[in-house]
């Protein structure tokens, strides 16, 4: 058993100041967040809600976050989380 706690919030700026991943989904420029789908200290978590999101809506663009770092993306390209 772990003390370690699943922590999540709905607000972004909190989110960067706790240093949380959060999935994010992206107008079709990539100009600006439509909305955030998750943000928590749990990057299965994460990860698990983009690949839901993604068989949902296949032409979504959606990221993970932490801060500025992009550490997983969709679509994928070359150079970016898990493709490096």
């Amino acid at each position: 058993m772990s003390d370690w706690s699943d922590e999540e919030t709905d607000d972004p700026l909190y989110a960067d100041d706790r240093n949380f991943y959060k999935v994010e989904l992206w107008t079709k420029d990539e100009q600006r967040v439509l909305r955030m789908l998750y943000a928590g200290n749990n990057l299965d978590k994460a990860r698990t809600i983009l690949a839901n999101y993604i068989r949902i809506r296949p032409r979504a663009r959606i990221t993970i976050r932490q801060r500025t770092r992009v550490l997983d993306q969709w679509p994928r390209q070359v150079g970016c989380g898990n493709n490096a």
